[in-house]
């Protein structure tokens, strides 16, 4: 026997310890991986980010620009009959819009003939102030300029390519034209509003130097340039900026180089990024491998592009992870030796306790336990095992004893919720002998019974009907649902006036209301002979009119629910209905019926759905519409209120 314990006792410590280097070994691997490939992809949500960050920032400065110079536009405008007049507003605009370089108008030929064929006044900001100067002339021929001529055309605020103005800003800029015209409507002239690309080129050599810095590549392979830059494109690919200024200085176009890439992806990126898209792609430029993410800026038709190169991404997480697997395979070698000797140690008390737990799981909760002599933790063991028994006993029994009650329980709220289901109206069409009135209406409750209620039917010619939504769920708001409903037939079969019935129901409510319980409620009568509609709103969901297929919510008064202030004076209103009127009434488990993101269904997507709907639809396709739309949008997520709805249709035309 001894033999024979010994021998299971190395096989165990064997397998146990081949189990755990196998998992050690692939929880070493899975670590490799995940951390490999968070660190990966940290780093490419960090560009993501920085590429986001950097657009909004230059879109930023391109919209002030943008709305100065729609300011100056309209000021030209109005001073457009006048050249003196058009030079005093560009000085006084230029003095107040600082963010810009300069800002001139271009006027068509001979539009001033006391100022020749061409007239260009150009404003500035100088040391000494506002700046303004004719700057147009045969050498300075501006009708042949792009930011003139796609100005004229565009019929709306257009950028230009970028260029050096030597005749006005003297600088490296771009235009932003806008048409000028006069009181008729005609184009006579455009204003642009020049900006400067030297902050630009600054703006992207920082954000070079610190997307350059927050790498790790430097430090671990003693370099200093890892080769991450932006760049700007056009909305036709051609370079605004670039840290090699000659591509926007000489009006080079991305699309120049494809052939130098030797792959498609590169003409695609460029392709994205002229249309406005934003992503990432991992593309070959310059002759090396780049991972470059782009994002649109804004309405100018620019796209902003940070390039990274591929190893910059790559090459940490892979150092990273391999470190960690390093030192996790130190461990492994490290656990084989202390695991080996103590495995072997304490492995042969434990076969009888295990033969035992084997016994328990398979259900004999008496089975008999090993005496344990040594006074440790598998002493301890061994004594949980034997509270274990004594506790899996007890909760079988308590769980056969529960589960009898659950089901008896089940048993009555199906009973409870037959009874609550048959206080309703069950039977349609409701008044099958007449052609004036077409009614539907639906519950679903959110569990086995509800808080919620309608009812209706005809007394002296009129049409009774009413929706409530009791507060809370369940079994006490099913009782006080109860309630309601038998006083609404008993009261409304005597009482003429929504408003007295509601005003009833509150005090009767209020005067016992000990658990603060309340009832939003909506209590009305249709006259059918007249179409007329007197109703009462106490606190409830205002219902929607549908009238020739166009919805639209139902005016009511501000009353408190029913039960909250004793006394309380509820208003009567009136409408009166045209033939074909709908009118659809809910309960808030229509609107705050909730999706899985905690977004509500809502009133707009009520008023919406019901928009949609044919102007001939039945009641019963109306009910039955908005529950579909109500699945569709909650989707899997539970029913967290009670639904319901009734819908009634005035058919005929009034007497």
């Amino acid at each position: 026997m001894g033999k024979h314990l010994k021998s299971f006792s190395g096989r165990l410590t064997r397998t146990i310890i081949i189990i755990v280097l196998v998992i050690m070994a692939i929880v070493s691997l899975l670590a490799f991986i995940v951390t490999a490939t968070g660190l990966y992809t940290s780093f490419k949500r960090h560009f993501a980010d920085a590429i986001a960050g950097m657009s909004q920032s230059i879109t930023a400065n391109l919209e002030k620009v943008e709305i100065s110079a729609a300011n100056i536009a309209d000021e030209v405008s109005w001073h457009v009959s006048s050249p003196e007049d058009v030079i005093s507003a560009l000085g006084y605009e230029i003095e107040v819009n600082r963010n810009l370089t300069g800002c001139g108008v271009g006027f068509v030929p001979d539009y001033f003939p006391s100022k020749g064929r061409w007239f260009e006044p150009y404003a500035s900001f100088t040391g000494d102030g506002p700046f303004v100067r004719d700057i147009g002339g045969a050498s300075h021929d501006y009708h042949s300029s792009e930011w003139f001529t796609s100005g004229l055309t565009s019929g709306k605020g257009v950028w230009s390519k970028p260029y050096i103005d030597d005749d006005g800003a003297g600088t490296l800029l771009c235009t932003y034209s806008l048409p000028i015209t006069d009181s008729l409507g005609r184009v006579v002239g455009v204003m642009g509003a020049d900006l400067s690309l030297l902050w630009l080129m600054y703006l992207l050599h920082d954000i070079d130097v610190r997307e350059n810095s927050i790498n790790l590549m430097p430090a671990l392979f003693g370099k200093e340039d890892l080769g991450v830059y932006s760049f700007i494109l056009g909305p036709n690919g051609e370079y605004i900026a670039h840290p090699d200024r000659s591509r926007s200085l000489k009006g080079e176009s991305f699309f120049d180089y494809a052939d130098d890439s030797g792959n498609d992806k590169y003409r695609l990126l460029g392709e994205s990024m002229c249309k406005g898209e934003t992503g990432a792609d991992a593309v070959k430029m310059d002759g090396r491998r780049y991972s470059v993410f782009f994002a649109p800026v804004s309405d100018s038709g620019w796209s902003m592009a940070l390039a990274v190169p591929f190893m910059s991404l790559l090459g940490p997480a892979l150092l990273f992870g391999s470190a960690i697997l390093l030192i996790m395979l130190l461990g492994i070698m490290v656990l084989f030796g202390v695991s080996r000797r103590a495995i072997r140690r304490f492995t042969r008390p434990l076969v009888q306790l295990a033969d035992s737990a084997t016994e328990v799981a398979h259900g004999k909760f008496d089975a008999p336990l090993p005496v344990i002599e040594s006074d440790d933790e598998i002493r301890l063991l061994r004594d949980s095992f034997g509270n274990m028994q004594q506790s899996l006993s007890k909760y079988i029994a308590d769980l056969t004893e529960t589960t009898a009650q659950k089901a008896s329980i089940e048993s009555e709220l199906e009973v409870a919720k037959s009874i609550q289901m048959a206080m309703l109206p069950t039977t349609w069409p409701a008044f099958p002998d007449r052609n004036d009135i077409d009614i539907y209406g639906s519950l679903t409750p959110a569990k086995a019974v509800g808080g919620d209620l309608f009812d209706f039917f005809m007394r002296d010619g009129k049409l009774h009907f009413c929706i409530g939504d009791v507060s809370g769920k369940g079994i006490p708001a099913s009782l006080v649902m109860s309630v309601i409903s038998s006083m609404f037939r008993t009261l409304s079969a005597s009482e003429d006036g929504p408003d007295k019935l509601v005003s009833a129901f509150n005090s009767s409510m209020a005067e016992r209301n000990e658990n603060m319980m309340f009832v939003t409620f909506f209590a009305g009568e249709i006259d059918l002979a007249t179409g007329e509609l007197r109703y009462c709103n106490a606190g409830h969901n205002p219902p929607f009119l549908l009238v020739d297929g166009k919805p639209q919510m139902l005016t009511t008064d501000a009353n408190v629910p029913i039960g909250i202030v004793p006394g309380w004076k509820y208003s009567l209103q009136k409408i009166t209905l045209s033939p074909g009127t709908a009118l659809f009434l809910y309960t808030d488990g229509l609107t705050e019926a909730t999706r899985e993101d905690n977004t509500l269904f809502g009133e707009e997507r009520v008023c919406d759905r019901l928009s949609r709907l044919a102007t001939t639809a039945s009641s019963n396709e109306i009910c039955a519409y908005m529950e579909d739309a109500v699945k569709e949008f909650v989707g899997d997520a539970e029913q967290s209120d009670d639904l319901t709805m009734l819908v009634i249709r005035v058919l005929l035309n009034h007497m």
